[in-house]
């Protein structure tokens, strides 16, 4: 029998030629070929239907004596059942070849689900597929995925923390909800008998509903000042800068298409598809908005979003407000959405009509008696409460105080309804100042 330090050692002989290597027999048919090059080969030698056969099962010293006595043991258990070892390695090998791997099983999935959902849809399926899925199933055939696989891949992602510690827990949720989906097309074709994935949602439960975070009122004059002096990308900037003036969704932002715009009327016709709710509303447009939205026509005029990353050529991503917020040192403190939550609150307790302050805020609910109106109701009232909001961002942000609200509503009002009055959003920082101290507004 052969030792792991003979097997070490052993060098071609005298007597070995290319054509005829040397034999060196551990028995029960396992044999070692020592080559004229000093490649070492483990060979199982056996007899079928009184027929001589050999097989390889792989090189030394990648295949070390005792995982080549434990092939070769698996080779006489065949032999014991009348089955021809060789036969059998072809077959295996030949059910390896047909086994459809997940990776390229989901990249078909996907483009077929091209041909079905919007397009929106279909980018954000193929980036959770490409970021997150196929590298953990990678080289995994279809077949072979287990439970612990999609577990791992959840785990994987809810590693990657939000600033505030917690996980990306929805991201996590869709993601599963996504390889169920080809699991299950897969099991309708009769690929896989049962779905390794299910049940796996459950370990991971929606998040708590949190609120929009968002900045106290004293501190949002530093906040719009900071937004003012960013030195990014100017699209950003000014993305923040609508977001604060219009307090719209985020996703209502990035979806913003020109051809939504009517700069005749200063109207913004919202029209984002792919909502839960369908919610087509109309935003009044304060000259602040406008004046933010030329700033962006010689960027992304000839492009069909307004905000639009020339550099990935596609809107751009969800978190782009939210990072640049953390840039400016509001991690954890204001996230994009929260502006909704500011212009909300401060609204009411200005006094503004509730019914149109809600169809701003686009919040039609099924059951709801407000949901009744049609989508340009409150118009005009809704027209005076964006122009007034803006104003009194810029105030804000030009003092870098809180005014006294209800006194500073009623002021700017009065100068929004005489004709020949030049509109205070036109007025510059000084002018705007001084205007808003000569009509009598307080400033903490």
């Amino acid at each position: 029998m052969l030792t792991d330090t003979k097997v070490r050692n052993l060098k071609p002989s005298k007597n070995c030629l290319p054509n005829r290597p040397d034999k060196h027999t551990d028995g029960n048919g396992l044999q070692l070929w020592v080559r004229s090059t000093g490649k070492k080969t483990w060979i199982s030698a056996y007899r079928f239907n009184e027929k001589q056969k050999n097989i390889t099962l792989g090189t030394y010293p990648e295949l070390s004596l005792a995982e080549a006595r434990e092939l070769n043991q698996q080779i006489r258990s065949q032999l014991a059942k009348g089955l021809d070892p060789k036969n059998e390695q072809r077959l295996k090998k030949l059910a390896d070849q047909n086994v459809k791997l997940f990776n390229d099983y989901a990249l078909e999935w996907l483009e077929n689900r091209k041909l079905v959902v919007k397009p929106r849809t279909y980018q954000q399926d193929r980036n959770r597929l490409h970021k997150d899925v196929l590298p953990a199933f990678k080289n995994i055939g279809l077949t072979q995925v287990t439970f612990e696989d999609c577990k791992a891949l959840a785990q994987q992602m809810e590693s990657r923390k939000h600033n505030d510690g917690t996980p990306p827990r929805e991201v996590t949720r869709r993601t599963i909800a996504l390889v169920e989906q080809i699991f299950k097309t897969a099991k309708i074709e009769r690929l896989i008998e049962h779905n390794p994935i299910d049940g796996l949602k459950e370990l991971y439960p929606k998040a708590k509903t949190q609120h929009m975070k968002h900045v106290s009122l004293d501190e949002l004059p530093q906040l719009l000042q900071a937004i003012d002096k960013y030195h990014g990308h100017e699209q950003t900037r000014l993305g923040m800068k609508f977001l604060a003036y219009s307090f719209c969704r985020t996703i209502e932002l990035r979806m913003l298409k020109w051809e939504h715009l009517d700069f005749t009327n200063n109207l913004w016709r919202v029209d984002v598809e792919n909502l839960k709710v369908a919610r087509k509303h109309v935003v009044p447009l304060s000259h602040q908005l406008v004046e933010v939205l030329e700033a962006l026509k010689p960027i992304t005029g000839r492009f069909e979003y307004v905000f639009f990353n020339t550099g990935t050529h596609q809107p751009y991503s969800e978190e782009f407000i939210n990072n640049a917020l953390d840039i400016l040192g509001y991690a954890g403190k204001q996230t994009g959405h929260g502006f909704r939550h500011i212009a909300s609150t401060n609204l009411n307790e200005l006094g503004y009509m509730g019914d149109a302050i809600e169809k701003q805020l686009a919040h039609d609910k099924n059951n709801n008696v407000r949901a009744v109106y049609n989508h340009a109701q409150h118009l005009e009232e809704r027209r005076k409460i964006m122009q007034v909001w803006a104003d009194f961002l810029d105030l804000m942000r030009d003092t870098g105080e809180v005014p006294n609200f209800q006194q500073a509503r009623q002021q700017i009002e009065k100068s929004l309804d005489g004709h020949n009055t030049v509109s205070i959003g036109d007025m510059d920082t000084e002018a705007l100042i001084k205007e808003l101290q000569n009509r009598g507004i307080q400033i903490k």
